[in-house]
């Protein structure tokens, strides 16, 4: 009994289903036509529109076909790539006539006429990287992944907008059929945060009464290396050369004593070369302190005098005043030297 009351019900619900469907394919059926009617007449915008309500309805190659070719008129030229290529994957049906298979190869074929077409854009980036900064090109998101990939635009003026945190940077550019363009995003250097400034300033001491030294030295003068070993030979020379002559005054002295001393023994000859053997002791030590004082003088004196010769001609350094403050609880002062 129940099956007899709903099974009218059922069928009824089925052929209504069956009647809407069928005056929805009539309705894409005009607007379809209505759209081919716009594209002939040079209507594109209008041809885009109501061949775009028809293809919501009916999934067919030819609709998708006829509309990318209008999008690709109006300058939507990655609209209508895109659209070819879908209309290359619509699955076959068996109540396809043949008309749907000639789009599905149209649709191939136009497709790669028109990539080539299809104009490209790389952005480039100053003072940010690709990750810190988000992207849109007239006011459509580009994935963070694309960010730092050549961009596929239509021709025309594009707005390019990158935002790094609050700061905004927007470039345009005009691009026509087949151009590959570039544009540069230039933002802001961060600044380096600035390094501190370290003082000298001695540890304060337990005691407080006991004065705090501050140094205060302007910066030192480029060392003259060269200036200062010859100085440092200079000096040598002299020290070593005044030793000399030291030595040889000294033995001078001894000498001319030994031969006062052998002259009153009255042993030997005026000239002291000539003594008696029991002599020999005191004329070898009198000719030995003769050959140290001679040696002396001279050695000191080449010394001494090459090493006051490299002093004069060493080049000058001009010396540098040292001043300091010391402070303590009651008083504070300066000292230096100049």
């Amino acid at each position: 009994m129940t099956r007899k009351i709903f099974l009218p019900l059922i069928v009824a619900n089925l052929a209504l289903a069956a009647t809407a469907f069928a005056s929805d394919k009539t309705t894409a059926r005009e607007l379809a036509k209505q759209g081919l009617q716009a594209y002939d007449a040079g209507r594109y915008d209008e041809a885009v529109e109501k061949l775009s309500k028809a293809y919501e309805v009916v999934h067919v190659p030819t609709l998708a076909v006829n509309e990318a070719r209008a999008l690709a008129k109006v300058g939507k030229l990655v609209a209508a790539s895109e659209l070819y290529l879908e209309a290359t994957r619509i699955p076959k049906e068996k109540s396809w006539q043949s008309t749907q298979e000639d789009a599905q190869r149209d649709a191939e074929k136009e497709r790669n006429d028109l990539l080539p077409r299809i104009p490209r854009l790389k952005i480039i980036f100053k003072g940010a990287t690709a990750a810190d900064v988000s992207v849109s090109i007239d006011g459509a998101a580009v994935p963070q992944a694309l960010v730092d990939s050549e961009q596929v635009v239509d021709p025309g003026e594009r707005m390019v907008e990158g935002k790094r945190g609050n700061e905004v940077v927007k470039q345009s550019i005009t691009l026509k059929e087949g151009d590959h363009g570039q544009v540069m995003l230039q933002f802001a250097q961060a600044a380096a945060p600035a390094a501190p400034i370290k003082t000298n300033v001695p540890a304060q001491p337990n005691n407080p009464t006991q004065p705090t030294t501050v140094p205060m030295n302007p910066p030192p003068a480029k060392e003259n290396k060269g200036g200062n070993g010859q100085k440092v030979v200079g000096w040598m020379g002299v020290g070593l050369g005044g030793a000399g002559l030291v030595v040889g005054a000294v033995s001078g002295i001894l000498a001319s004593s030994k031969r006062s001393s052998l002259l009153d023994s009255g042993t030997c000859s005026v000239d002291g070369r000539h003594c008696a053997s029991s002599q020999s002791n005191d004329v070898n030590a009198y000719n030995s302190l003769r050959t140290v004082s001679s040696v002396g003088f001279i050695a000191g004196g080449v010394l001494a005098v090459t090493g006051v010769t490299l002093l004069l001609t060493a080049p000058k350094q001009e010396s540098q005043p040292r001043v300091g403050l010391w402070m303590a609880p009651s008083s504070a002062g300066l000292y230096g030297g100049f």
